[in-house]
């Protein structure tokens, strides 16, 4: 693997999460009650538990807020 592929798949991977963190700050703060009822009222503390698994997986949630 070549240095400038290399810097590639770190730029991809950077550009990637950080879709996801902004996704994931959005989406925490107005979507995730209307997704499921039983978040509606969660703590601070279970949002940023949350926030690397919606970050991490921001297309599927994406797709569920498109569809819901």
């Amino acid at each position: 693997m070549t240095v400038a592929v290399a810097q590639v798949l770190v730029d991809a991977l950077a550009l990637y999460f950080g879709c996801g963190c902004v996704f994931a700050a959005v989406f925490l703060w107005r979507w995730v009650g209307a997704l499921d009822p039983a978040a509606a009222h969660a703590t601070l503390a279970f949002r940023m538990l949350v926030l690397p698994g919606v970050a991490t997986f921001w297309p599927l949630f994406v797709v569920r807020v498109m569809y819901r």
